[in-house]
């Protein structure tokens, strides 16, 4: 289809969407969200390279069942819009979004939208999403790139009843002031000029600070509201742009060292959007973090207590806890955060929905499915070859995904240095490939190769699959890039998905398959209290 020919389309498709609309009346969504996280079968950092349209009304269906009424997707600014200083549009990622939203309308699901996610992997890794989040705070092209891509998307979702809003989480910005921290003092110096920190001084009358703090400083304090500031500042710039954005804000304090002791410091807490606000929980929070596993009741008691502090204490429930993660599996604090045994999640789970329905507007999961964290760009071939290189031999992509590996033929994908998904403050010494195999005439002869090591062949695995651990050198990895290597020395055959990952992230709802997972019950029984409680529905 040409250019215009496509341009048409879109209008169409628009104009037809809204017209629908029109005629069926205000949509109606749930007084009290249930909500999961839509990731496919892959997760926040690749969902839409990797979403299936033939899976879309089996996967929703199968949310729907579980007892959600709502999804809630993360649309990533870089990925989304491929340009920041001439503001241009992924078409693919464009038609994934129009692709979910009218699933999720036939569905039956509402939908929320996380709008403008810092981390996606990329072809190209650079600028990151705390260097593009640090250029947003400062550079005024960049903000009007920013507010070009929320308006955009939010166009977009406004054709589709399903679309019930969207929110700005504190994390896409919160880490960029803190990465200024770490500079040393000239460059901190100068960064409080231009950040606007020197001018916040100045507005407040507080003289003695002439650089942004480190986190141990007393001016820390100082930093820590202008921080709050800016933050609410950014906010209320997006509201222009996505009529009805709503704010998920920061739940955790900041400690400060003081002289007496510990100082912890409150964030702005949005109490005052008449259009609602975001929250999270995990068990870690309020709790002492030295690995103790929690049982039930106490898990409740800290559940409680912070519904309770940011609700002060019911008056200001209109909040959706659009993270309630009783199961915490971040890697990098595994062993420290606090956790519920796992035998306590189902009683746990009873005491929180009396807890959600009296303190909240309703609560989301992250992970409706477990997930491998996958580095790979265009794992699933669903763009195209973009992002593989063919060495040697024939690799051709197939239009619903996958790819043909001709006999001999050689896959190349470079990744860059600084690997989303991949972190310094979790170690890995090894990382698995998986290769989800389609239709083979014969054994697959498939081996692999990481940075110019040595080769390794893969093995038959479960589910038509092909799969390998192989060691890697963590420094390397992380300082130097990856590159995958994949040769098929066999027979040609056709592969439709490839992961490669160190670490599985287990919610317990279900599995990577989508089999029911150890907290499954537990969780329909919990939406169904949630529903029952929840009367005033109007779509359950």
């Amino acid at each position: 289809m040409s250019e215009i020919g496509q341009r048409w389309y879109r209008w169409w498709r628009s104009a037809r969407y809204k017209l629908d609309i029109a005629l069926q009346g205000t949509p109606q969504h749930p007084e009290f969200v249930r909500a999961a996280h839509y990731f496919a079968d892959g997760w926040a950092l690749n969902m839409w390279q990797v979403m299936q349209p033939r899976q879309l009304a089996a996967d929703l269906r199968c949310i729907a069942d579980d007892g959600f009424n709502t999804i809630i997707l993360v649309v990533p600014w870089r990925g989304f819009q491929v340009d920041q200083l001439q503001p241009r549009y992924d078409p693919f990622y464009v038609r994934q979004l129009h692709r979910a939203l009218a699933a999720a309308d036939r569905a039956g699901l509402s939908v929320i939208v996380r709008v403008a996610y810092s981390h996606q992997i990329l072809q190209q890794n650079t600028p990151n999403g705390i260097t593009l989040a640090q250029r947003l705070l400062i550079d005024a092209d960049t903000q009007q790139a920013w507010l070009h891509q929320l308006a955009e998307l939010h166009r977009h979702c406004a054709c589709y009843r399903c679309f019930r809003g969207g929110f700005l989480c504190w994390e896409e910005l919160w880490h960029a002031f803190g990465k200024w921290q770490l500079r040393k003092l000239q460059p901190r110096q100068k960064l409080a000029e231009i950040t606007g920190f020197g001018a916040y001084l100045q507005s407040k009358g507080i003289a003695g600070v002439d650089a942004i703090p480190p986190a141990e400083a007393a001016a820390y304090t100082h930093y820590h509201a202008f921080v709050n500031h800016r933050i609410r500042e950014f906010y209320q710039l997006a509201c222009t742009a996505f009529p009805g954005l709503s704010m998920e804000f920061r739940v955790d304090k900041d400690p400060l060292q003081t002289e007496t002791g510990i100082q912890w410091l409150s964030n702005d807490d949005y109490s005052d959007l008449v259009n609602g606000r975001f929250s999270y929980w995990a068990p870690f929070m309020g709790a002492e973090n030295v690995g103790e596993q929690l049982d039930a009741e106490q898990a409740a008691h800290l559940l409680e207590y912070m519904l309770g502090e940011i609700t002060a204490q019911g008056h200001s429930i209109n909040h959706v806890v659009d993270q309630f993660n009783f199961v915490d599996e971040a890697p990098k604090f595994k062993g420290i955060h606090a956790e519920i045994q796992p035998h306590q999640v189902a009683p746990f789970l009873a005491l929180a929905a009396p807890l959600l329905r009296k303190f909240s507007r309703g609560y989301g999961v992250w992970a409706h499915r477990d997930y491998r964290q996958n580095v790979l760009y265009n794992p699933r071939f669903l763009m195209g070859m973009r992002g593989w290189e063919v060495v040697r031999g024939s690799c051709k992509t197939r239009r619903r995904g996958g790819a043909r590996l001709g006999s001999a033929a050689l896959l190349r994908q470079v990744l860059p240095p600084v690997i989303a998904g991949l972190q310094r403050a979790v170690f890995f010494d090894s990382l698995i490939l998986r290769v989800e195999v389609q239709t083979r005439q014969a054994a697959p002869q498939l081996r692999m190769r990481i940075n110019a090591g040595p080769w390794f062949p893969l093995q038959e695995a479960p589910d038509n699959a092909l799969s390998v651990e192989v060691p890697v050198d963590y420094d390397m990895v992380l300082d130097e890039g990856l590159i995958l290597e994949l040769e098929n020395q066999g027979a040609a055959l056709v592969i439709s998905t490839l992961y490669l990952y160190h670490y599985v992230f287990r919610g317990g709802i279900r599995s990577e398959d989508g089999r029911p997972a150890q907290h499954h019950r537990a969780l329909l029984e919990f939406n169904s209290r949630l529903a029952g409680a929840a009367c005033g529905d109007t779509k359950d």
